[in-house]
């Protein structure tokens, strides 16, 4: 077990290790680890998509410090987009500020082992005992990329919201043809684009007929992503959520979830890979409506160019 500070310097050796350089350095943009795309017009530029205009990461700041209800995505295995998302935590969450940091990657069901944790007397213990009283799911969500914001978060006195549901509630959800009758309904084109979502994102493999159980466990995930976020006293200051692009759409995720509970829009920012077909930032928007996705995109390299429709065709040849 050690102290705060110690727990501080742990902090900042693993920023150091994880960026290559400090974390608040406007050199850290440009030491990108994906490698594809590097030389892409739009790597390294964050675009505020309602102005239609690029920004400063100083000005981007701005908004998050203003905003108290912050949606922060990822493409959950670019080393770019936990990095540079680390960053700006780093520059949000001030020491003993009142905060809660909800995470898509723990279940609720651990949240007795992050409460016992947040109320250890004393001491704070490294990584891989906090990895280890969280139990938490390395080969689902490796450590190294979300541990520090973790350890961010305990460093600095937030409080830590699990965010997902388990893996038993998904079968019963997925069993469960009344769940969707259960919780707040999306409209029907929004219902219907995720269908056409999860067909893509299956490779047009997954049989129609599950389409409607993949759609309840969706909203299932980001209705408790949502309950998550409003939850804890309302004294806090900040509300963070971190999780997968999808799920901080304002068109199709979590934001649907916030009716009622909210006086001000949450801020959503995207971390998007460029693609080289496409060098301006609408064509990023990922729009099926007049919502905007996303508040915000952060663009950068692509971790890599696999054709996972035709890796996952050919898994089902052999």
């Amino acid at each position: 077990m050690i102290t705060r500070k110690k727990l501080s310097e742990i902090f900042l050796w693993t920023t150091l290790t994880l960026t290559g350089a400090s974390c608040t350095s406007p050199a850290a943009q440009t030491l990108w680890q994906s490698p594809l795309h590097q030389d892409h017009v739009l790597v390294g530029k964050i675009w505020l998509t309602d102005q239609n205009r690029l920004i400063s990461r100083e000005e981007l700041l701005t908004h998050l410090q203003q905003n108290p209800l912050l949606l922060l995505g990822e493409k959950h295995d670019n080393p770019d987009h936990h990095r540079l998302r680390l960053a700006l935590l780093h520059d949000v969450l001030l020491p003993d500020s009142r905060s809660q940091l909800v995470l898509e990657m723990m279940q609720r069901t651990q949240q007795t082992q992050i409460d016992a944790l947040a109320t250890a007397e004393g001491s704070l213990a490294d990584h891989t005992t906090v990895a280890s009283e969280l139990a938490w799911d390395n080969a689902g969500w490796p450590w190294h990329f979300y541990g520090p914001a973790v350890m961010l978060a305990l460093e600095r006195g937030s409080r830590l919201r699990a965010g997902n549901i388990n893996h038993s509630e998904v079968m019963q959800i997925y069993r469960d043809t009344d769940a969707g009758n259960k919780r707040q309904a999306l409209e029907t084109e929004q219902l219907a684009q995720l269908e056409r979502d999860i067909d893509s994102s299956h490779c047009g493999m997954l049989p129609p007929a599950q389409f409607p159980a993949m759609v309840r466990v969706q909203q299932a995930r980001d209705q408790a992503m949502a309950d998550a976020l409003m939850s804890g006293p309302d004294s806090l200051d900040q509300r963070i959520l971190l999780a997968g692009n999808y799920h901080i759409r304002h068109d199709l995720g979590v934001p649907n979830y916030l009716d009622g509970r909210i006086t001000r829009r949450p801020l959503s920012v995207a971390f998007l890979e460029v693609d080289p077909e496409y060098d301006t930032p609408d064509k990023y928007l990922q729009q099926f409506s007049e919502t905007y996705a996303y508040d915000v995109i952060w663009f950068t390299p692509a971790l890599t160019q696999d054709d996972y429709c035709a890796g996952m065709r050919a898994s089902q040849t052999q």
